[in-house]
């Protein structure tokens, strides 16, 4: 049995210099790729023009946004009596691509995958629900996201001179929105989030807010470069279960720009946008706390100012997420700080101080890409068809952004795919994980104040 790692011509989130795929590592993949091995399965690569060649054919998504640039290659290929499963983090809802793959596999692949490859080569293998069988998927089944007790033990060659060795799963948090602890049970020997694998080790260049204030001598701004607030408000952060207090943000600035052992350098505040109930007036309480903390000292403290990059996401409802039900703002957010806060500033600026100075980032999705994200996310097997007639047309990937959005929108239910579910009608209700999250599902936060709201 021949068995296959599928290699794209080109891959979603362009942002490398260097454009291939060891940049991109797919850990989770190498690490499938191992565990077959190690069972006497040896995976070679295959692009487009070999994958003909293979009887099992391996895809990695690492983000529901994979799915478009993996389809675009996917219906040019030649048919064969290959088998194709797809895993990875971006496969959290399969009704729209039914018809394009053979197995779907959810969470953990490294036992599950190994597993279904003994029973497709006519050995022994067990009922496994993290595996979807497109044959057979059926939105009224349940299905489960496979996790795991431990790391993977061994360690697994990425590029010639790089290794990754698992050091933990999953976040400590338990912030709403965010598919990546909900999907994953955290397990580390440490008691907070850790952002170290593969080719690059970011232990002390980027940690939690919530978790530096646990333990203050923790923060090393000489090196430090991110950190994540989620919300411009207090109110908004507690919604969402990210229970940073405007007083915890306001010491993070104050100590920030007051280190003046250290020259000031930027850092990249990751917040999102479009959350329910989102007022200006939660931007400005943001712009508030920007001004009060560089204006306090009463001084220009150093030569230079301290910088921010607010990098902002727009709200999406990940699937397996307590909000996987909460309707998402049909409004393009990119730019939209600095044009409500400070329009009469150049260069995407939101604030500009002695101390501190804070520009928006160029990061945040424009709306015909959440549509397609979206469409990942909460499709309907009726999108089958143009998903596919879309993937099919190189005029519509060509096109500006305004004319993809009026596509996008000719050919989809953009009240649907944007409004509010619950657990009866969620596009993803066949999912579960290693917790109830589904009991979320008919609680939303942003009508019911059940998250615990910040002390006076």
């Amino acid at each position: 049995m021949k068995i296959c790692a599928y290699v794209q011509r080109q891959y979603a989130k362009q942002n490398y210099k260097n454009e291939c795929f060891d940049t991109r590592q797919f850990v989770g993949l190498r690490v499938v790729m191992d565990s077959l091995s190690r069972a006497g399965y040896p995976v070679e690569w295959a692009g487009i023009a070999t994958v003909t060649e293979y009887d099992i054919v391996l895809v990695s998504l690492t983000a529901d946004c994979d799915w478009w640039e993996f389809l675009k290659e996917r219906v040019t290929w030649k048919k064969g009596n290959y088998k194709i499963i797809v895993g990875g983090a971006g496969v959290m809802h399969v009704t729209p691509f039914v018809p394009f793959v053979d197995y779907f596999s959810l969470g953990r692949g490294e036992e599950s995958i190994v597993n279904l490859v003994r029973k497709l080569d006519g050995k022994e293998g067990y009922e496994d629900d993290s595996i979807i069988d497109a044959r057979e998927f059926s939105p009224d089944k349940i299905y489960h996201v496979r996790q795991t007790d431990h790391v993977y033990p061994y360690e697994v060659k990425l590029t010639a001179k790089n290794s990754f060795k698992e050091n933990a799963i999953g976040c400590n948090h338990k912030c709403l929105f965010c598919g990546y602890t909900w999907q994953r049970k955290f397990l580390s020997d440490k008691d907070f989030y850790r952002f170290s694998t593969g080719l690059f080790d970011m232990e002390d260049k980027e940690r939690a807010m919530l978790d530096l204030f646990k333990d203050k001598n923790s923060i090393d701004w000489r090196h430090l470069r991110s950190t994540a607030m989620d919300g411009l408000s207090e109110r908004l952060r507690f919604m969402v279960n990210k229970r940073i207090t405007r007083h915890m943000l306001e010491t993070f600035l104050y100590e920030m720009i007051h280190t003046e052992e250290i020259k000031p350098h930027r850092m990249k505040f990751f917040n999102i946008v479009g959350y329910p109930t989102e007022t200006e007036e939660d931007a400005f309480e943001f712009l508030d706390v920007l001004r009060k903390i560089d204006l306090e000292p009463g001084r220009k403290l150093q030569d230079k100012a301290w910088g921010i990059v607010l990098s902002s996401m727009h709200f999406n409802p990940t699937p397996l997420s307590p909000l996987a039900c909460a309707p998402v703002s049909y409004k393009n957010h990119r730019h939209n700080l600095h044009n409500l806060l400070a329009p009469k500033l150049s260069g995407g600026y939101i604030y500009s101080g002695e101390n501190l100075w804070c520009v928006e980032g160029m990061g945040t999705e424009t709306l015909e890409t959440v549509i397609m994200r979206i469409i990942a996310m909460r499709g309907k097997a009726e999108d089958t068809e143009n998903i596919e007639r879309l993937c099919r047309t190189k005029k519509f990937w060509s096109a500006s952004k305004p004319v993809q959005q009026m596509t996008l929108e000719k050919y989809f239910d953009i009240d649907y795919l944007f409004g509010e579910f619950d657990s009866k009608t969620l596009p993803t209700r066949y999912l579960r994980t290693y917790c109830a999250v589904e009991k979320f599902y008919d609680k939303p936060p942003w009508k019911e104040p059940w998250i615990i709201k910040p002390k006076k």
